[in-house]
């Protein structure tokens, strides 16, 4: 019984922190298409054709990086709530990569990107990395 009290505090502990994420994240990837849709357009406008490809390159980068937070956000959901085994959860593209497009650190070239589109960028990335700790704590690996 004790064991079961134990195991039921750690889940419900892990699910604020997945929930806490989760919002950020959803709130996140919200304020990153009011941004790719409304502003950026008007920003193109009066940008050389080079910088309008950095700037979509980051963009791309940008909904990359939040697809693989919010798909890793959900596997998490559905395991605290039973619907999905952790062993299924690390199939199939539900883990962080740390591949290169979403791993990169856009602040190194900031130069020509919005600051908008930087604030974006930074704010995901930092919440990519903290989920590529956990991810790999859940892995097994040490960090």
């Amino acid at each position: 019984m004790l064991q079961t009290a134990v195991q039921s505090t750690r889940t419900a502990g892990a699910g604020n922190v997945v929930e806490k994420m989760y919002d950020e994240a959803y709130t996140l990837l919200l304020e990153s298409r009011s941004y790719l849709m409304y502003v950026a357009p008007g920003l193109k406008q009066n940008m050389e054709p080079q910088d309008k490809l950095f700037v979509t390159y980051h963009a791309t980068r940008l909904t990359a990086r939040l697809l693989e937070i919010i798909s890793w956000l959900l596997a998490q959901k559905a395991v605290l709530r039973g619907e999905m085994t952790l062993a299924e959860s690390r199939q199939g593209g539900f883990t962080i990569s740390q591949d290169s497009v979403c791993a990169f650190d856009a602040s190194e070239e900031c130069g020509s990107i919005p600051n908008g589109l930087r604030g974006l960028l930074s704010r995901s990335k930092s919440l990519y990395e903290r989920l590529g700790r956990l991810d790999g704590m859940l892995e097994g690996k040490v960090l």
